[in-house]
């Protein structure tokens, strides 16, 4: 009996050393990965960041337009004397 328990413990030691080994594979390659993302981040921030710093008054006239047109937007929408919703039409 103490040998069968002694063979179960040593199996279950090599099953958990196998596992932390795993672990650590898998914690290697997240790592990477992560390194990896952190990258294509960067470039792809880079790549919006540096028309704006070549051209720093079109991307604000753009910017601009875009801030207007919503303000626009916005004033239209609160002075129309039409109903606030589509389905106040038909009640």
């Amino acid at each position: 009996m103490a040998n069968g328990e002694l063979a179960g413990e040593d199996e279950l030691a090599r099953e958990i050393a196998q596992l932390k080994a795993e672990i650590g594979n898998l914690k290697t390659a997240l790592a990477e990965r992560a390194d990896d993302i952190v990258q294509g981040a960067s470039r792809a921030a880079e790549v919006v960041t540096q028309p704006i710093r070549n051209n720093p008054g079109t991307a604000g006239m753009l910017f601009g337009a875009l801030v207007g047109l919503a303000a626009g937007l916005a004033i239209g929408q609160a002075m129309r004397d039409e109903p606030r919703h589509w389905y106040d039409r038909y009640r």
